[in-house]
């Protein structure tokens, strides 16, 4: 029995839980993606043969070879009900969006079958919007869904 190997990208990777969530399944991480210094030494200690490819905005995705899935929760601070809640209006808010553009790059050419984004409960009532302003670049709309 052959088993397929899925190839995946983590981004905004934190310290990586989506490895260790599919250790027993059949993905190889081939890349990660983190800028903070401490989930980066954490990268590098657990995943010495993977790079990480720091800001997730300057990945080009030729250098990837196949991708089967994009994991990765952007950022949570403009939508989570601690924080200020700028949603979109924050540049941290607008990497959910960053993350929409690598996925479609992906699709178009390393084979993206599928994405995992993860962020928090505020994003579902967010002033700007996000979610809808998500699901709709997802989709390939110019325009949000709207509520």
């Amino acid at each position: 029995m052959v088993t397929e190997i899925y190839r995946s990208l983590s981004v905004c990777s934190g310290i990586e839980a989506f490895s260790v969530a599919t250790e027993p399944l059949d993905f190889e991480v081939v890349a990660v993606s983190e800028i903070e210094d401490f989930p980066s030494k954490v990268l590098a200690y657990r995943y010495p043969d993977v790079p990480n490819l720091g800001d997730m905005t300057l990945i080009n995705p030729e250098t990837l070879g196949r991708i089967d899935w994009m994991v990765g929760g952007t950022p949570c601070q403009s939508f989570s009900v601690a924080g200020l809640r700028r949603g979109l209006d924050d540049d941290r808010g607008n990497l959910s969006l960053e993350y929409v553009r690598l996925a479609h790059a992906l699709a178009e050419g390393n084979g993206l079958r599928g994405f995992l984004w993860e962020n928090v409960p505020g994003v579902l009532s967010d002033k700007s919007n996000a979610l809808g302003c998500f699901l709709g670049a997802v989709i390939g709309h110019d325009d949000p869904l709207l509520p």
